[in-house]
């Protein structure tokens, strides 16, 4: 498929017993803490069950208050294992890195849902003023954030393509598009995906589905247009290894949970203002006693400013830390991606040159969601630089990633690149 012939991807070396060892501890993490949200979730049903009925027994305040700590710490212990991991698995041979990254997959789509939970638990401690209906928020909120996964499991794929307005492509005027999805899926061997076209004039792609039986890559009409084959190839390539490993499944799955912090946020913050607008905090002010009147207007203003305040730092901060989850070692999977592809298509140069024609033509798509930035095989958002301050950026820059496929493979990228040369076979 096209010149620059390599045998393989770089291999790096094997992993030790202590990356193993730290594989295995994120297993088992991942397994307690989804243990962990159905047992609260069924804890916090059979409490309100019993409070219905006055059959609680009378615990120890401390309980509750405790619960509450540790849920709330759980997205913590995630993420910092998550990227403890991904810093210890640098390293190892090239399939290593696949299987390390659908571990830590795992557990940022655990970091996610645990942030959702102590954002319920928050909340409900904000209104109410009560650890046992802490608890109530989080175990409601873990059934939202379960019930989220499950419908991006079945539905978040074709959810994210809506909103992308992907199309069914025309099989006679979009005829090379079908044939290189079809020739790389047999070098993958895999099923080959379904494919769609998404009418924007920018360079781009994505790639969605939560398995390779049900995925989608969708190609912008611009980068059919821009990209001769090999170029084409070095693209589609990068979206089906983003598939074969198992990345489609995490964003999907990160671009809705995301979506969804950002909405309870949202939510809570418009439910605070409309308490202001509608004179819900101001009512102590109706009292007949005038200390009383008083007294009731101090608590009711006290209690909304401290409400406000909490509902704009969460509307700040949760949708932030859900971005950050979604940033963390998406980079790492880029390049991952870039490396699958060489290895499917036998070709550096078309990849580096489809990288080159981004840069150098950088038009914006037309509709960008923040939330799905990640799934896309540039950022639609864009990245200035790839230093340690750009934390929210989910690709590398293009510039780093033609560096890094330099200098995985110099003589296949020599005067590809740097003449701006373009392959001998044309769509």
């Amino acid at each position: 498929m096209g010149g620059g012939v390599v045998t393989s991807p770089a291999v790096l070396p094997r992993q030790n017993r202590a990356q193993t060892l730290l594989l295995s501890l994120a297993a088992l993490l991942a397994a307690l803490v989804f243990l962990a949200l159905v047992v609260i979730a069924v804890t916090v049903v059979a409490w309100i069950v019993l409070g219905l009925f006055d059959a609680l027994p009378d615990p120890d305040r401390k309980w509750p208050r405790l619960t509450a700590w540790a849920i709330a710490l759980v997205p913590a212990a995630a993420l910092v294992l998550a990227f403890f991991v991904s810093r210890r698995s640098e390293g190892g041979t090239f399939y290593d890195q696949q299987r390390t990254n659908r571990w830590i997959s795992v557990l940022l789509v655990v970091t996610i849902i645990g942030l959702l939970v102590a954002l319920g638990e928050a909340i409900a401690a904000s209104v109410t003023f009560s650890s046992y209906w802490a608890l109530v928020g989080a175990g409601l909120a873990s059934v939202l954030g379960v019930g989220a996964a499950v419908y991006a499991n079945f539905r978040g794929s074709d959810a994210v393509l809506s909103s992308a307005r992907a199309r069914t492509p025309d099989p006679a005027r979009e005829r090379v598009l079908f044939d290189v999805v079809r020739e790389l899926s047999i070098a993958a061997n895999m099923p080959p995906p379904r494919v769609a076209v998404i009418d924007d004039a920018s360079i781009n792609a994505l790639a969605v589905g939560t398995n390779p039986r049900n995925a989608t890559i969708a190609v912008t009409s611009g980068a059919l247009a821009a990209l001769d084959r090999e170029e084409l190839q070095g693209v589609v390539g990068h979206e089906l290894s983003h598939i074969r490993n198992l990345d489609s499944r995490y964003g999907v799955y990160v671009a809705v949970l995301v979506g969804l912090v950002a909405l309870v946020t949202d939510g809570f913050l418009r439910i605070v203002v409309e308490g202001w607008r509608n004179g819900v905090f101001l009512r102590g002010a109706d009292s007949d006693d005038s200390k009383g009147a008083i007294a009731g207007l101090a608590i009711g203003v006290g209690a909304g400013i401290l409400l406000l305040l909490i509902a704009a730092v969460l509307r700040v901060f949760a949708p932030l830390a859900s971005l950050f989850v979604q940033a963390a070692v998406s980079r790492q999977r880029e390049y991952l991606a870039d490396a699958t592809s060489v290895e499917l298509t036998r070709n550096p140069t078309g990849l580096a040159r489809a990288l080159s024609q981004i840069r150098d033509n950088p038009l914006p798509l037309a509709r960008v969601n923040r939330g799905s930035q990640h799934l896309w095989f540039n950022s639609p958002l864009g990245a200035t630089d790839d230093s340690g301050w750009h934390l929210l950026a989910t690709h590398p820059t293009l510039d780093a990633r033609i560096a890094r496929l330099s200098a995985l493979y110099p003589q296949g990228i020599s005067g590809g690149i740097g003449q701006g040369g373009r392959g001998d076979q044309q769509p």
